[in-house]
């Protein structure tokens, strides 16, 4: 399995404790098709670069995962048909896993 990075903004719409059910529903979908959710890191609510569906802000996390390589185009589609998911950017590592930053917070 391959290790992977992905950058999710979610809509300012939620509340935080709906964000991290998000977070924690993407975090079964890995789960559900043989990946592993190692963890996240919570970036919480900021300011957008420019509007996306006239939303100034949105939720921020980064997520750190295992799968295999085929899982990644199912993985995609999946936060392409969700309402909540403003933008999203899914990287392979080409190392480890990264240790958490005084930022982040574990899963």
């Amino acid at each position: 399995m391959r290790n992977y990075e992905s950058m999710i903004v979610l809509t300012p719409d939620l509340s935080p404790e709906e964000a991290k059910a998000k977070v924690d529903e993407i975090g079964q979908l890995i789960a559900s098709r043989g990946g592993e959710f190692v963890r996240f890191e919570e970036w919480g609510l900021r300011d957008l670069a420019y509007p996306i569906q006239k939303k100034q802000k949105g939720y921020y996390f980064l997520l750190y995962f295992r799968a295999k390589g085929d899982f990644i185009k199912e993985y995609e589609r999946n936060l392409e048909l969700r309402e909540d998911v403003l933008r999203y950017l899914t990287l392979r590592l080409e190392g480890e896993i990264p240790p958490e930053s005084k930022k982040g917070k574990k899963r």
